[in-house]
C-alpha cells in the first residue's frame, strides 16, 4: 500500500502588475498590498469604497479593535489588513474593478517574490524598541511606533490620561486630534508620538515613572 505523505500547503503570494509594467510581489501579501496602495497614491486611496469588518478598509483613523492589523500607507492613511491572502486578492480585485485601475492581479504559491526593499532602509540595525514589563512580558515589534503603541495599550490609555502628562508643551493625550504627531489609540483618545526612537524611550520612561511601572526599555 502506497504511503500518502501530507505536507504543509505552500503559502500563497500576491503579484500585482501595473499598466506601466511595474511589478510588486513580496514574500508577505500584507507588504504587497500596502506597497500597491502606496504606489497608487492618496488620490486613488481616498476614492476606495470597500469595507472590512463593517468598517472602511482604508481610513485616517486607527480602529482600536483592529489596531494590530492597521498598517500605515501614506499621508495619514491606514489599511486594515486583517485578512488572509485569498481575501487580500479579492479586496484588491474589488478596488481594481471599482476604480478601473487596469491592474493585473495574480495569486499563487509559485510566484517569484522578494523581500520588501525598504524594510532595511527604513530602520537602522539598532532602531527597534524592546520593552520588558515587571511580569516578564516583552514587546518588540518591527517598528518603534508599533512597540510604543503596544506598550501604551498594555498600560492602559485611561490610566495614562489620568496623570495629565504633557509633551513638548502640549497635552500628551486629547479626546480629538489636535496635533500632527498624534495617533488615535482609542475611540476618543489621541496620543502624541515622538518622532525619534530616543524620544519614544524618554516618554515611555516618564510614563513608567509616573505610574510606578518599572519597565526595562532598550534598543535592539
Amino acid at each position: 500500500m502506497e504511503e500518502v505523505k501530507r505536507g504543509r500547503a505552500k503559502k500563497k503570494l500576491l503579484r500585482v502588475t501595473f499598466p506601466s509594467g511595474k511589478v510588486i510581489c513580496y514574500k508577505s501579501t500584507t507588504d504587497t498590498m500596502v506597497a500597491v496602495l502606496q504606489e497608487l497614491g492618496e488620490d486613488v486611496i481616498s476614492k476606495i469604497e470597500l469595507e472590512l469588518c463593517h468598517l472602511p478598509i482604508v481610513s485616517k483613523e486607527i480602529y482600536p479593535k483592529y489596531r494590530k492589523w492597521m498598517k500605515p500607507i501614506c499621508d495619514g492613511w491606514y489599511i486594515n489588513t486583517q485578512s488572509n491572502s485569498d481575501s487580500k486578492f479579492l479586496e484588491l480585485k474589488s478596488i481594481n474593478d471599482q476604480l478601473s485601475l487596469n491592474l493585473k492581479l495574480e495569486l499563487g504559491a509559485d510566484l517569484d517574490a522578494e523581500d520588501k526593499p525598504d524594510k532595511e532602509k527604513r530602520t537602522k540595525s539598532k532602531d527597534k524598541l524592546l520593552v520588558k514589563f515587571p511580569d516578564g512580558q516583552y514587546f518588540a515589534n518591527n517598528s518603534t511606533l508599533d512597540t510604543f503603541l503596544e506598550v501604551v495599550w498594555e498600560i492602559g490609555i485611561d490610566n495614562i490620561k489620568r496623570k495629565d502628562l504633557s509633551w513638548g508643551g502640549n497635552p500628551l493625550i486629547t479626546t480629538s486630534k489636535m496635533f500632527n504627531n498624534q495617533v488615535q489609540v482609542d475611540s476618543q483618545r489621541w496620543i502624541i508620538v515622538p518622532n525619534s526612537t530616543r524620544d519614544k524611550i524618554k516618554l515611555l520612561r516618564v510614563i513608567g515613572a509616573m505610574l510606578h511601572i518599572n519597565m526595562e526599555i532598550s534598543t535592539i
